[in-house]
């Protein structure tokens, strides 16, 4: 049986305000449903999208921090081994740093009992050149000798230092004898072949 607007209008004020209200709790639950609820859910999945972006922006930030100071220290790498490589000899230099080494000493007043270069020991792209000595001299005279080869301007470093009294000769001068292991460290130039190697060329 259909409820016409005169069948409404008869009802008490009561009943009126009962059908009123449950047409708000009827049209605030269709708005709830269709409208409010998706809005508040799009908006809990923007909430969350933006955080998980915001995090995303954060570790990309601290990557490209982290790639940035990789890429300086590559290049703070490369200048030292500028200098490092601009420091070793190439084997045409060898001849005269020896030379060198060899002066050092006399101008610091030493005697050479030994003076040896031994053959080059191969490295990844340099080679050390051991050389064995024993000197007789004061011990400021062999002071001054290390001193003058670890100033010289290519690299080279002495080793396993054995200082003890000269024979009874030379004690009676307060002389000493020296015995030590001196590396020279020589830049290895690429070979032809090596050369061809890596480019790929054959030698004709």
């Amino acid at each position: 049986m259909a409820i016409g607007l005169e069948d409404i209008q008869r009802l008490s004020g009561a009943k009126k305000l009962m059908i009123f209200v449950g047409v708000l709790l009827l049209l605030g639950y269709f708005y709830w449903f269709y409208f409010l609820q998706p809005a508040f859910e799009s908006k809990t999945k923007l909430r969350g999208d933006l955080e998980t972006i915001n995090t995303q922006i954060v570790t990309r930030q601290r990557v490209v921090a982290q790639i940035e100071r990789h890429k300086q220290d590559i290049v703070a790498l490369k200048e030292d081994l500028k200098i490092i490589l601009a420091k070793l000899p190439e084997q045409k230099e060898i001849p005269h740093l020896l030379t060198s080494v060899s002066e050092a000493g006399r101008d610091a007043g030493l005697d050479f009992i030994l003076f040896e270069p031994m053959p080059p020991v191969p490295k990844e792209f340099y080679a050390e050149i051991p050389v064995r000595i024993v000197v007789t001299g004061r011990y400021n005279d062999i002071a001054v000798f290390f001193d003058s080869v670890a100033r010289l301007p290519r690299i080279a470093t002495i080793t396993d230092v054995l200082i003890k009294k000269g024979t009874e000769k030379d004690a009676g001068g307060g002389l000493l004898s020296a015995a030590c292991s001196m590396k020279i460290y020589m830049f290895l130039e690429e070979t032809n072949e090596e050369t061809n190697e890596k480019t790929g060329k054959k030698k004709t």
